[in-house]
C-alpha cells in the first residue's frame, strides 16, 4: 500500500511490518524521485518493509542565484572555499531524527532501519545516521559525500560507531567529483567505520546495477528482522 502526504511518501510492502528504510532525495526534486529505487528493491521488500521518503522544504539556493527549490540545506559553493550551511544541515537532521524516532515508537527496532539517499539526500542521511543515538541497521550513500566533516569526530555517537555504510559513486560524476567522494570514504575509514565502496561508469545518476546491489545489501542487513 502506498500513501502520499504533502511532504511524505509511505509504502507498506506487507501487512506486518518488521523493518524500515528511509530515503532522502537530492537537490531540486521531491520524494517522488525516490520511486525508482523503492519500486525496484524487489528482494528486500519481501521482508515487510515500511518505506519512508520525505520531501525537503523550499529553500533559496545560493549557487543558483537565490532561486527557491526543494533542498535539505543551502549550497553556498565549494566547501573548501566557503562555509557550509551548518544551520540548514542541522535543521534537516533534526527532522530526519524525528522520523527515525517515530519508527522506533511504532515498534520497529532502530537496528532494523536502513537510511539512505541520493546526492544531497545521501549526505544528509550519512550526517544524521552517524550522530543518531540508537544503533541503525545501515546507511546507503548514493553519489554523496560527508558534510560538516570536521565536526564528525567530536559529534559522532558511539551507538553507530560500527554501522555498515554502503557508498556507491559514478566515476564521471561532475556534481560531486569522484575524488571528493573518495576523500569522504577515506575519512570514514580513518575513523574506523565499515565502508563498502563501489564505483560505476556513470555520471551523477542512479543505475540499475546500483539498485540491484543496494537491494541485496539491504536484504542481508534487514533479514534478521524477520526471524
Amino acid at each position: 500500500m502506498k500513501r502520499e502526504q504533502e511532504d511524505l511518501i509511505e509504502l507498506y510492502t506487507r501487512p506486518e511490518l518488521v523493518a524500515c528504510t528511509v530515503w532522502l532525495h537530492g537537490l531540486g526534486v521531491n520524494a517522488t524521485d525516490m520511486d525508482a529505487i523503492i519500486t525496484n528493491m524487489r528482494r528486500s521488500r519481501e521482508l515487510g518493509l515500511h518505506y519512508l521518503a520525505p520531501s525537503a522544504p523550499l529553500r533559496r539556493i545560493t549557487v543558483n542565484r537565490g532561486q527557491p527549490m526543494r533542498a535539505w540545506f543551502d549550497v553556498t559553493g565549494d566547501p573548501a572555499e566557503v562555509p557550509e550551511d551548518q544551520a540548514g544541515i542541522e535543521e534537516s537532521a533534526r527532522r530526519i531524527t524525528t522520523l527515525l524516532d517515530d519508527e522506533r515508537g511504532r515498534g520497529i527496532a532502530s537496528e532494523h532501519t536502513v537510511i539512505g539517499g541520493f546526492s544531497q539526500g545521501a549526505s544528509l542521511a550519512l550526517h544524521t545516521a552517524l550522530r543518531y543515538p540508537h544503533r541503525l541497521g545501515g546507511v546507503i550513500v548514493l553519489s554523496g559525500e560527508l558534510v560538516l566533516a570536521d565536526s564528525l569526530a567530536g559529534e559522532r555517537h558511539p551507538a553507530n560507531a560500527d554501522v555498515p555504510i554502503l557508498m556507491l559513486h559514478g566515476t564521471g560524476d561532475e556534481t560531486i567529483p569522484l575524488e571528493d567522494a573518495r576523500r569522504s570514504r577515506d575519512r570514514l575509514l580513518e575513523l574506523g567505520y565499515a565502508v563498502d565502496w563501489h564505483e560505476f561508469a556513470m555520471g551523477h545518476a542512479v543505475c540499475p546495477e546500483e539498485i540491484d546491489l543496494l537491494d541485496q545489501w539491504t536484504y542481508r542487513i534487514l533479514a534478521p528482522a524477520r526471524d
